[in-house]
Parts: C-alpha cells; sequence; structure tokens
C-alpha cells in the first residue's frame, strides 16, 4: 500500500516508472483436458480399483461424466482453458459405424476450445480426417483444431483444397482474464505418417523445429504465456520441454500416460500430476496427460506471476459412478460424478442405431473360410494342408492397418469363428474378433521370430495349455513338426517380400503386427512379454476387430486365400 500512495504523490512523468516498481499480480490458469478417447463414448462397466487390499469393480468414466467434470471445472474456476489433446476417433464401434459424427457431436456439447490432431485422425486418410472435422465444425461451438507440424498438399488433399490452414490451425490465441495465451498443436510426426494412413503427399514436420518457429512468432506478437497441446507422447513432451524457451505448459496425448497417485489402487500411473520440469531459460513447465478412453479429465493449474510460472498445481480427476463404494469417493483422486443429462440423450440415441447398424453389410464372401485352431485344415472341402483361412484373413487386415509391418501372427484362439459364405456384416466381424484387444508393432529379430513361435508350439502341447496359442500369420510361412524336440518343431520359416519369399534372417529386425493379448505375453508367448517390458513394442491403439471391419468394406470380396499359405505340418504322436 505504501509503494501505491507514493506513486500518487509523484509528478505524472514518474508514474510510468513507478508502475514498473509494482510487483506483478500473480494470474490463475486452469486447464481442463482429455486425451485419447479413441471413440470410447461409454463407461468402462467393471474397472478393477483396489483400496485398502480390497478389489471393487466400479463403473468408470464414459463421455456423460467428462462433460460434467468440465461442466463443473468451469463453474468453479475464473480462467479455464478446455483442450483435448488428440486421438478423438477411432477405437469402438461408434467410430465404425457413425464415422465421427457421434464423436463431434459429444465434443461439440462440451465445447472444446482447442483439439489436436492425433495419428488415428488420419486412420481413413486426408478424406476421413476432412469428415470428422466437417462433423465437428457443425456447430457454433468454435473448437479450433491444431496441427502446426500437419503439411497436407496444398489443392491435392481435401483439407486444404485452397489454402495450408483451411482445415486446422498451427495455434490460437485466446483472452483468458485479460490475458493473452497462445496455444500450439503438434502432431507425432514419424509415426503418423509412418503407421496411420495419411495421403501420401501429406508430410509432418519435426515437432522440435515447428514448436520453435511458433514459439518464436507468438513472442513476436508480444504473447509470452505459452503452452503446447502436443500428441507426441509423455517422454517426448519432457524433452520438448527442455529444449524450448518460453513454453510455460504441455497438455500432451499419445502414450496413454496416467499421472497422479494410483498405483497403489491398481493403477498404471508413471509420475506425478502435473510433471514439472525447467525449459531452456531455467524456467518451470508444468506437463500434464490425463490416461485413456474418456476415464480420466485433467484439471492443471499454473499460477503465473508475470510472464514465468510460479507454480503447477491441480489434479488429475479419475472418474466413477455414483454409486461407487464409500472407500473410492472419500479419495481426492476419484471423482464421483453423474453423467449430463443431454451427453446422456445423445448417446442413447446413437446406441438405439447401433443394433441395426451392425446388420450392415461390409462384404461378400466369395465361399466358405474355413477354421482350424491348430495345424492346416484337414478337410478336402476346406482345402487339406492349408493355413486356417479365418486367421489367414484376420491376419492380413492386420497387416493392411499397419503398412509398415514386415508380416502379421495371431494364436489361433484368437479368432473365434468360421466366415461363411455370402453377406458379411459388421455385427459378423465383432463375432469373429469379440476380445478387447488392440493392434500392437513389435520389433523383433528373425532369430526372436522363430524363439517365439516354437514357444507358443510349446505351451500348445503342454500339459494345461492350450492349442490357441498355435500360431497363425500372413506374409510368414514355416513347417512345423509337432514330433521334434523342444526348440526344433519350426524349419523352413520365410517371410514375403517385394522379391518374393525369402529366409528369414536371423540378426535381422523385423516389424511384426500382431494383437496385445500376444504382445503382453499371454498364450505362452512369452518373449514378447520381454520385448514389451524392453519397449520394443508399440500399441497402435487400433482397435483389432475395426481393422478387420476396414479391410473388409476396402476388399469388398472376400475370396478364399491362395497356395501359398499351405504348411507342412506333423502332428505330435
Amino acid at each position: 500500500m505504501m509503494r501505491t500512495w507514493v506513486c500518487v504523490l509523484v509528478s505524472s512523468l514518474m508514474l510510468a516508472s513507478c508502475a514498473q516498481l509494482q510487483e506483478p499480480q500473480p494470474f490463475a490458469l486452469t486447464v481442463a483436458h482429455i486425451n485419447d478417447h479413441h471413440s470410447h463414448l461409454l463407461p468402462m462397466e467393471r474397472t478393477a480399483l483396489t483400496v485398502d487390499g480390497e478389489t471393487y469393480r466400479v463403473e468408470t468414466g464414459g463421455f456423460a461424466r467428462v462433460a460434467t467434470k468440465i461442466a463443473d471445472i468451469r463453474a468453479s474456476q475464473d480462467n479455464v482453458l478446455a483442450l483435448h489433446a488428440g486421438d478423438a476417433i477411432t477405437g469402438t464401434l461408434f467410430y465404425t459405424l457413425f464415422d465421427g459424427a457421434a464423436d463431434a457431436a459429444l465434443m461439440n456439447l462440451i465445447c472444446f476450445d482447442a483439439f489436436a490432431l492425433g495419428n488415428h485422425e488420419f486412420d481413413n486418410g486426408d478424406a476421413g480426417l476432412k469428415r470428422f472435422l466437417d462433423f465437428l465444425g457443425m456447430s457454433t461451438c468454435g473448437t479450433v483444431v491444431l496441427g502446426a507440424n500437419v503439411e497436407p498438399e496444398v489443392g491435392v488433399s481435401p483439407l486444404t483444397a485452397k489454402t495450408r490452414w483451411d482445415s486446422f490451425k498451427p495455434y490460437a490465441v485466446y483472452n483468458v482474464g485479460g490475458e493473452r495465451v497462445g496455444v500450439i498443436g503438434l502432431d507425432i510426426a514419424v509415426k503418423t505418417k509412418n503407421s496411420s494412413q495419411p495421403d501420401k503427399t501429406t508430410v509432418f514436420a519435426d515437432e522440435y523445429e515447428t514448436a520453435k518457429y511458433y514459439v518464436d512468432e507468438l513472442r513476436g506478437l508480444g504473447i509470452e504465456k505459452i503452452g503446447l497441446l502436443t500428441h507426441i507422447q509423455y517422454r517426448n513432451d519432457l524433452e520438448l520441454a527442455e529444449r524450448l524457451p518460453a513454453v510455460d505448459f504441455i497438455i500432451g496425448g499419445d502414450s496413454h500416460t496416467l499421472l497422479g497417485d494410483f498405483s497403489r489402487y491398481g493403477l498404471p500411473s508413471v509420475g506425478p500430476y502435473p510433471m514439472q520440469v525447467a525449459n531452456a531459460d531455467g524456467e518451470a513447465v508444468c506437463i500434464a496427460h490425463a490416461w485413456q478412453y474418456s476415464q480420466v479429465v485433467g484439471e492443471l493449474a499454473i499460477t503465473f506471476v508475470g510472464d514465468q510460472v510460479a507454480d503447477c498445481g491441480g489434479q488429475a480427476h479419475f472418474l466413477v459412478a455414483e454409486d461407487a463404494p464409500e472407500a473410492i469417493q472419500k479419495l481426492p483422486q476419484f471423482a464421483a460424478v453423474a453423467p449430463n443429462a443431454e451427453a446422456e440423450s445423445m448417446l442413447d440415441q446413437y446406441r438405439t442405431k447401433l443394433d441395426e447398424l451392425t446388420l450392415q453389410v461390409i462384404a461378400e464372401v466369395d465361399e466358405r473360410l474355413c477354421l482350424k485352431r491348430m495345424g492346416p485344415l484337414a478337410s478336402v472341402e476346406c482345402g487339406v494342408g492349408r493355413q486356417s483361412d479365418a486367421h489367414r484373413v484376420v491376419a492380413e487386415a492386420f497387416l493392411a492397418s499397419a503398412p509398415q509391418a514386415d508380416f502379421a501372427l495371431q494364436n489361433g484362439g484368437g479368432v473365434r469363428r468360421e466366415i461363411n459364405a455370402g453377406e458379411l456384416t459388421v455385427a459378423d466381424a465383432y463375432s469373429l474378433l469379440p476380445f478387447a484387444n488392440t493392434l500392437v508393432e513389435v520389433q523383433i529379430t528373425g532369430r526372436e521370430v522363430k524363439q517365439v513361435l516354437e514357444q507358443a508350439l510349446a505351451y500348445a502341447i503342454s500339459t494345461g495349455g492350450s492349442d490357441g496359442a498355435y500360431p497363425h500369420g500372413a506374409d510368414i510361412r514355416f513347417d512345423v513338426d509337432m514330433r521334434a524336440a523342444d526348440g526344433q518343431r519350426i524349419s523352413a520359416l520365410e517371410v514375403l517380400t517385394e522379391s518374393g519369399w525369402q529366409p528369414i534372417q536371423a540378426d535381422r529386425m523385423y516389424t511384426m503386427i500382431t494383437n496385445s493379448f500376444l504382445s503382453a505375453g499371454n498364450d505362452g508367448w512369452a518373449l514378447l512379454g520381454e520385448l514389451s517390458a524392453q519397449g520394443r513394442t508399440t500399441d497402435t491403439y487400433v482397435n483389432y476387430a475395426q481393422s478387420f471391419v476396414d479391410w473388409a468394406r476396402k476388399t469388398k470380396t472376400i475370396k478364399r486365400p491362395n497356395s501359398h499359405s499351405t504348411q507342412s505340418y506333423r502332428a505330435a504322436e
């Protein structure tokens, strides 16, 4: 108060200098955020949460609860931005059947201030993303779509018919509580180009170089409170924060990272919420992620003094049902909230349509596609000695969803039925592949491929094992002698290359695509679990049944696989 009184007494010529002497006033910014909801609009019905040694099965999450929680944050805090860090679409029937319309409708109800493009936004090419963004634009909400390093070819891509920024922007500037806050959007470059399906002419610039360019541009506009809305994975956020100047906060996605005090309750937390690191100027950066599948809403609380971060705080809210046990509700990490009524009504309308749309015909099947869990087909009708048709086409669908992979492997128990001749529906695809699996890329040497195949065969015939462990694949073939000694049952192991079938090379690193059940080391495929622990697997988060639906739609007429799937197989005595 004394400093203000002195200022009044001095001459008007001194007022500017006096103002400079005053301490800058704190400014509190709250960021409500989610990421990677992947069309998971409904709650998880039986999430396991362990409290004080007791495990409860609780309904958790759902987009209607996300809507409630973000509305609560907006109502209780003064300066709020609501951000979505990408991968809104692909993953459930809501996307398979509604092509993004359901996700967009629920996102528009919440009305995010910004949404960053993720790699899975490109799973159906630039045209598929354009359809989703058109749905997102069918509202007065005005969510700004961000993708500073995404570069579709102007005049070629439907995203950029006229200019580079037709469909999205590099950054947005918000006036929040009288302060200007800039937010730059980034997508993961190499992964999106190589593991998704953007148009060939669409390129993705380096994340660091792009961020640095637009940080400088924002600072040139006099904006010093700067955030990144990224879909580049948690570890890359940490590195980017340390390399860049002037960045104050990062809201991230892609790695499905859970931050906060959740490990003691059986949840896979990897660090505190928020994480704080120092940027290239030595100043604090607040980093926050909100896990996956509409389960968590992050509430990042940033206190600025002047243009520098003075404090990173807040809470990651794990959403649970109102009737969750009291032992869970009393914990500050868990938020018992009622679903938003309008969101619930929207979801009810879409759910009503699901039953009829699952009968939608997606392909014609030329002739019966036979199935055998272990060993090649034995009936004359199906073709003696051939690999199981159903497993083979599933593996081909896996490959179509991961064009960077060299081959696909699938276990016998993962495919649950034959495929009848005639019309194939969405419901048929989901009964063929009924589990909650995703596609996973594995970096694996030729020597390790043989090892994991030998493990699968050993488990298939072991006491207490399962013939569901038996391996089936596409663009890979091998002979099997179940009478041979353990470790010697696989021979003539080959992969299909541009030059034709070639013996697998022991020391060469291959990219394999498989399902998440196997990549965890299940069904006797133990080596894959070890490779996952070494960081040599990447979950694409593509639902494996959806990959089959997408493949079937493009294939249109599914024919029995050709003869190169024939195996030499000798059964155990």
